[in-house]
């Protein structure tokens, strides 16, 4: 957007993402500290019930659920899964994020507590909290409990991103592959195990149907994707089917809004000194400053919304911008937003520089989705099993990681988990 770098997916890269950092270091790219371009003292903005709220005043809101929520985050253990899991896991998993709030929150969600645990877990986990398993919020919130601090925190606290977008990491890896092993514009159609043991994969391509056959195939595409390809003949067993079809997935998209200034950090009636990021049971949701260490004046809003609202877009595809065919309809979400932003950000309108995008991976073919989310019963229904080999056949994402669901770092670490299997096969590892 005019010189300045936003993400169209995964952002975020956390202090504890070993594996990406590793990879970082490996081909010596270069981040950018989120956390030190934030003014000291910096306080995130939480507008809730149509008016603000302060730091102090969401702890002493917290302070009701602290002994509910850490109770149930130390009965329940971590983590659990299909063949692990208590009797209290057993029984939050069956209870929806929705049903927790009423049931636990006083006021339910007519509180600003209820109002933003239900942005929060919406905005976290992509999914509605009606279809939301409540060991969501539990898992979410509950080291946080123990250290008596809120939630508002948003994604930037300890977290960097690569300088100049986060695919430089792909395009870095790519390139010291052998020349011709990645194959673009080959979308898998389906999978066959066949008699001798070996597995043939089977593509449609630019110059027509390509079969490819293997001893070991890793198959890393989201099972939101992979319940659109035609695997009965993959010889998988009833509870990968199970996880492939049933596996939730979050509806996330981000609207991007390009400023003149960064007027969020400007005087005003909202809070000073500020981090950029902004929670609000307003449908624009969850918003933040996504250009942070970018020296250009002008600066970009990202409008991260999830539930019915992320997936409520209509774009003419899944990745647009106002200079785009069709970016009237980007150009009429970004009006959109700004009216409910003027809520919170009185007199921003007019620095809107006309420029927009939006990023809708529930549109996109080859996602239908944002990330995965455990929906109520499938921690203990199949949670875990999602990684577990079929035979020849190997699975990785994010989707496949328990600690890490839903982060580049889940997906790089199961990449390397599937990558093993294959090598200890051939006793290599």
């Amino acid at each position: 957007m005019d010189n300045q770098v936003t993400e169209w997916c995964g952002e975020f890269i956390d202090s504890d993402h070993e594996a990406i950092h590793g990879l970082i270091k490996r081909f010596g790219l270069k981040t950018i500290d989120l956390e030190q371009t934030s003014a000291r003292g910096a306080q995130n903005i939480t507008y809730l019930c149509k008016r603000y709220h302060s730091a102090a005043q969401m702890l002493r809101y917290f302070q009701s659920i602290y002994p509910i929520i850490q109770q149930q985050f130390e009965e329940s253990g971590f983590p659990t899964t299909y063949t692990h899991f208590t009797d209290m896991g057993y029984q939050l998993d069956h209870l929806s994020v929705y049903d927790w709030i009423e049931r636990y929150v006083e006021g339910g969600h007519d509180a600003p507590l209820g109002h933003l645990l239900n942005t929060a877990c919406t905005g976290f986990y992509g999914l509605g909290t009606k279809e939301q398993s409540s060991l969501n919020l539990v898992y979410m919130f509950g080291s946080q409990a123990s250290e008596k601090r809120t939630p508002t925190s948003g994604p930037m606290r300890g977290s960097v991103k690569i300088a100049g977008g986060n695919q430089q990491l792909p395009l870095a890896i790519a390139s010291c592959l052998p020349e011709s092993s990645i194959k673009l514009h080959h979308q898998l159609v389906s999978i066959r195990r066949n008699g001798n043991g070996s597995v043939t994969l089977s593509f449609v391509t630019p110059d027509g149907f390509s079969d490819v056959t293997c001893d070991h195939a890793i198959l890393a595409l989201p099972f939101s994707t992979l319940r659109h390809v035609d695997y009965r003949q993959a010889g998988f067993d009833a509870l990968k089917q199970t996880a492939i079809t049933q596996l939730g997935y979050g509806t996330i998209s981000k609207l991007f809004l390009q400023f003149d200034t960064r007027y969020w950090y400007q005087n005003g009636p909202w809070p000073h000194p500020n981090s950029g990021f902004i929670i609000t049971d307003l449908d624009i949701q969850v918003l933040w400053d996504t250009s942070p260490g970018q020296t250009v004046a002008s600066g970009v809003l990202v409008d991260y919304a999830g539930g019915s609202i992320g997936a409520s877009y209509m774009p003419p595809a899944p990745y647009t911008t106002t200079n785009d065919a069709g970016g009237e309809k980007i150009q009429q979400y970004a009006h959109r937003c700004l009216e409910q932003l003027e809520q919170v950000f009185p007199g921003i309108s007019p620095h809107y520089t006309g420029t927009a995008a939006l990023s809708y991976p529930t549109g996109d073919p080859y996602l239908r989705g944002s990330y995965s989310c455990w929906a109520v019963g499938q921690y203990t229904l199949f949670g875990g099993y999602e990684r577990v080999r079929q035979g020849p056949i190997h699975f990785a994402g994010e989707h496949c990681s328990i600690e890490e669901q839903g982060y580049m770092e889940g997906a790089v670490r199961e990449g390397k988990h599937a990558a093993l299997e294959v090598l200890q096969d051939y006793m290599l590892a």
